[in-house]
């Protein structure tokens, strides 16, 4: 009896031992693997804080119309800027009516009308109505905007706001706004301090030099590692190599990270990504904010370009998306030897392809800022004109180029006139005038100038108004009268930039 007891037990036992053996062969011992826990893995902290679509799109430039010729054109993010954008920020345009651009005179209501000029060059109507209040028909809300314009009538005290289709061809007026001519006169007045610019062809010249800063900056470089985490869902698979340049590549076998410029220039490369030719730019667009967002962050103030689908040779049309940085008022230049200052993805059907940035975060205090003053004038204006491809430059832009220090953790900022073609590459027109050039004394020169020439004017004018009155023609002076105080009132005063 207690030979079989002892035969039952051990027959138990040696089925449990193959039980428990056919549990650890055949179970899931990868389960605990794929729960990732704070050991074996550890969040990325961000190179900058995340952003919202409003704060990346804004106009280039503002152009503020003062009649009679008189023009000015604040740049972001300065203080009268800020407060013309904000106040028609603030407004409404509604029920657009389609017009031929043809239709319109618009270098006569450029040089006669009051009015002030928003430059977006090109950008979405489904983003711009996250930033004011815009209610058209499909066929506008699908378009483009390139500018809005708004100006007033002086004599039947109406206004007028068109927004300028980035096809050329077209302009939409809102016949509601809530625009009246006493704002429109509040905007112009924020320009009565400000540098005098004349048109050459669709972009603003300054008509003397105008005042900038040159910085010294330090900057701080995040480990490439730290990039890595941030796109990589696990890090652990992914396989080091190193090129010929001796630029460090990231890869999980799909996509790849590149870490080049010694270390202080990401590339990002996902080719998984659905193959379509068709590519909404608004979908693109918020798809790169939200992306930055969770991948690396924001450093500093940037902005949206457009960059026109025309013009684009490589057929990537709405799947390019360029945030330009700042530094200050002035957005920042660099080239492909040493790249810093925007961010750039291509996108297919809001999924990214590729993205580059750079590793580096300046500081938010200047080492060290001196004055300079960059050329305009007849100066300015010639060297446009002998550039290559003046035909496609877009736009002409204060800004500043970067220069790394041979030694140290520094970028010296130094302003130059920049340009931008419409298919989004900047190029530098100009250097700043050399270090010491004493653009106070040429403004004063300049003040004195158009004084004169005013006094001469006015001078004929009463001449003529006294000859018309003794020859018996009737004619009253008061008309010339009236226009010389008028010209007196709205002359811009030119003081030195802030």
């Amino acid at each position: 009896m207690i030979e079989k007891l002892k035969t039952v037990i051990l027959s138990v036992l040696i089925v449990l031992s193959l039980l428990q053996s056919y549990w650890l062969a055949y179970s899931m011992p990868g389960l605990a693997a794929r729960v990732r826990t704070g050991i074996d893995y550890v969040n990325t902290e961000q190179m900058g804080p995340t952003e919202q679509i409003e704060n990346v799109i804004f106009p280039e430039s503002i152009v503020l119309h003062m009649g009679q010729s008189q023009h000015t054109v604040l740049y972001p993010p300065t203080n009268f800027y800020d407060l013309v954008f904000r106040k028609i920020q603030a407004v409404g345009f509604k029920s657009f009516t389609r017009y031929a651009k043809s239709s319109y005179d618009w270098n006569q209501i450029r040089d006669k009308k009051k009015g002030v000029e928003l430059r977006f060059d090109g950008v979405p109507v489904s983003l711009l109505g996250k930033l004011m209040k815009l209610e058209g028909d499909l066929v506008f809300t699908a378009d483009r905007i390139d500018r809005i314009w708004i100006y007033m009538d002086e004599d039947t005290e109406l206004v007028h706001a068109f927004l300028f289709s980035s096809d050329g061809r077209t302009v939409y007026e809102a016949s509601r706004t809530d625009i009246t001519a006493r704002d429109v006169e509040e905007y112009v007045g924020f320009g009565q301090y400000g540098t005098s610019y004349k048109p050459d062809g669709d972009i603003y010249l300054p008509e003397i030099s105008i005042e900038a800063v040159e910085a010294v900056v330090g900057y701080k470089t995040y480990p490439p590692d730290q990039m890595q985490r941030s796109l990589f869902s696990d890090p652990g698979t992914t396989r080091t190599l190193e090129n010929l340049n001796g630029a460090l590549i990231f890869t999980d076998g799909k996509r790849g990270l590149q870490i080049e410029q010694n270390g202080k220039w990401a590339s990002y490369t996902n080719p998984a990504a659905p193959q379509t030719t068709q590519n909404d730019i608004s979908e693109n667009v918020l798809a790169s904010l939200q992306f930055i967002n969770e991948h690396g962050g924001w450093d500093g103030l940037h902005r949206y370009v457009p960059v026109s689908s025309t013009i684009d040779a490589a057929g990537d049309g709405g799947r390019m998306v360029l945030f330009q940085q700042y530094y200050g008022a002035y957005p920042i230049v660099s080239d492909e030897l040493y790249k810093f200052g925007y961010m750039r993805l291509l996108l297919q059907q809001g999924v990214v392809t590729e993205y580059e940035r750079s590793l580096m975060t300046l500081e938010n205090v200047a080492q060290l800022k001196t004055t300079r003053w960059l050329p305009g004038g007849e100066l300015l204006r010639s060297t446009l004109q002998a550039m290559d491809r003046r035909s496609e430059i877009r736009s002409v832009y204060p800004a500043v180029r970067v220069i790394p220090a041979t030694d140290g953790d520094t970028l010296s900022l130094v302003p130059v006139w920049a340009a931008r073609y419409a298919d989004g590459t900047q190029v530098i027109v100009m250097n700043a005038q050399p270090a010491g050039y004493d653009g106070v004394a040429e403004r004063h020169e300049w003040q004195l100038e158009q004084q004169q020439k005013k006094n001469t004017t006015a001078n004929a004018d009463k001449t003529v108004s006294g000859i018309g009155a003794a020859g018996g023609s009737g004619r009253s002076n008061t008309s010339v009268s009236r226009l010389s105080d008028l010209e007196d009132k709205t002359a811009a005063v030119e003081q030195p930039a802030g």
